[in-house]
């Protein structure tokens, strides 16, 4: 619907929708004087003047004045907070001296969000989605009428979709979404004749997640923490985290992203990140020779990011005394099915010391099942086991054991050694931050079975022990793969935070 005061003062709304009891949307443009100030308003009759909880202008080249040099348009959406069941609602914008209203609650405003959202310009529709991440009063965008993706939900559904990996892409030759155990997300847009210097990349994430007030999940949008974007000479990269604090809280991650390869040309997609272990991740970013600038980039930020709460988690620990070790104990590389003989005999040593026990490795049902079958200790394997251990870094920690290493000791006659080391609930917190910002391996044994290698290298019991060896991909540089490798080693040996002392009151 179209209101005209003159050729200078014009409003049009577009699509007005209730997206809660309390919360309207509103598309639409203003055409006013350019040069004079205007405001733009919202009233709900005699309540008197509603809050415009968040606004967001663009472009409308759709438009065109009459005459530019006399006026200029503003297309805007905005969401306000109204009483709920309000008689009246009106829209006003002032320009000067002189007003335009509009009524909201006419029948000839459009009322279908969904199809006014897929039809906006797709730039504008892009970037409300990514101010939903930021703007508390957005949200119900995404919930609106209990559909996935709620207002989005048309546009999503008209862009091409891809499951992590995708060739030949309109003009693209490959694209590839990863996302990195620590929240991490990398966007790669190949192309086979080259990327130019002023091409550009953006994203908004989505995460699915636990939905408010009833069973299931739903869509919320993301903040990309600390993005960077770089144009090489046959791609596009766009790299970035979430909040640390959402990692393990949402099931899965969903990029939307648009590129702009050249004026005019614009590419849009969308999909799910496919999950790396973090060498393979950060290889990737280096694209060969080309990309190194940009991984150092990276590399800088990771340390930055993380390299501060590792170092506080690097605190020793007191000793633990008998009294005060840990009840669960983890049994870590159970690969070999005849090990499950060895615990047949030693089984007592696990049942006098913890209530439950945790297996991990490729015969770890079958050593569980010797545990379960004494009755005496409750024992569980595989992916609930992983579980459970991520649950144990806010209790009172574990007894890691490893199986070759337990093995050992019984053959020497003192399995008890086996568990002097326990690690306790700072220990085990650390190695969870440590899996999540610097893991060699997805599974979460392979990071507890290098931190207790570095353990017996810091003991000096094999003082000659390599840390690690990442694996890189087939085309990475011998230089990307020593950057990654020096990076993943600073972050597992981050030496501890200094204590500060508070010195007394005088």
């Amino acid at each position: 619907m179209k209101l005209q005061v003159d050729e200078t003062l014009q409003l049009q709304l577009d699509c007005v929708a209730q997206l809660s009891p309390r919360r309207v949307v509103v598309y639409g443009w203003a055409l006013t004087p350019r040069g004079v100030g205007t405001e733009i308003s919202i009233a709900a009759g005699r309540a008197g003047d509603c809050v415009i909880e968040h606004v967001a202008f663009h472009a409308r080249p759709d438009v065109v004045p009459a005459d530019p040099q006399r006026a200029v348009v503003n297309g805007f959406a905005l969401v306000f907070a109204a009483p709920e069941n309000a008689a009246a609602l009106s829209c006003t914008v002032t320009a000067g001296p002189d007003r335009v209203s509009a009524d909201l609650r006419d029948p000839q405003i459009d009322t279908d969000l969904l199809a006014a959202t897929a039809g906006r310009d797709w730039r504008d529709t892009f970037r409300l989605l990514q101010d939903c991440a930021t703007h508390r009063a957005l949200a119900p965008m995404l919930g609106y009428r209990g559909r996935p993706y709620g207002a989005f939900a048309d546009w999503l559904q008209c862009l091409p979709a891809v499951a992590g990996r995708a060739e030949q892409l309109g003009p693209l030759a490959e694209v590839e979404l990863l996302c990195s155990p620590a929240g991490e997300v990398l966007a790669l847009l190949r192309s086979a004749t080259g990327v130019p210097a002023d091409a550009s990349i953006a994203a908004a994430v989505l995460g699915r997640g636990p939905a408010e007030g009833h069973a299931g999940t739903a869509p919320r949008a993301l903040a990309l923490i600390d993005p960077l974007s770089a144009v090489l000479p046959d791609a596009l990269v766009l790299y970035g985290r979430i909040d640390p604090a959402l990692i393990g809280r949402l099931p899965a991650l969903e990029l939307v992203l648009h590129a702009e390869l050249q004026p005019g040309q614009h590419v849009w997609l969308r999909g799910q990140p496919r999950l790396v272990a973090m060498p393979d991740f950060l290889d990737a970013i280096s694209l060969g020779a080309p990309g190194l600038a940009l991984l150092r980039q990276v590399l800088a930020r990771r340390e930055a990011a993380f390299a501060p709460m590792l170092a506080m988690l690097a605190a020793p620990a007191p000793a633990v005394t008998p009294a005060e070790a840990p009840r669960t104990a983890l049994i870590l590389g159970a690969d070999d099915p005849f090990a499950a003989r060895l615990f047949h005999v030693a089984a007592r040593e696990f049942e006098s010391r913890c209530d439950r026990l945790l297996v991990l490795g490729e015969a770890a049902e079958a050593v569980a099942q010797v545990f379960a079958w004494r009755g005496r200790l409750t024992a569980v394997a595989g992916a609930e086991a992983a579980h459970l251990l991520r649950e144990s870094g806010t209790g009172g920690g574990i007894m890691a054991i490893d199986a070759v290493r337990f093995a050992e000791a019984v053959i020497a006659g003192d399995p008890a050694s086996a568990f002097a080391n326990p690690l306790d609930a700072a220990a085990l917190a650390r190695l969870l931050a440590l899996h999540a910002v610097a893991g060699t391996g997805l599974p979460l044994a392979d990071s507890l079975a290098l931190l207790l290698r570095l353990r017996r290298v810091a003991a000096s019991e094999r003082p000659g022990e390599v840390a690690f060896a990442p694996v890189v991909r087939p085309w990475s540089s011998h230089l990307a793969a020593d950057l990654v490798t020096d990076h993943l080693a600073r972050l597992w040996t981050q030496p501890a935070a200094p204590r500060l002392e508070v010195a007394p009151h005088a």
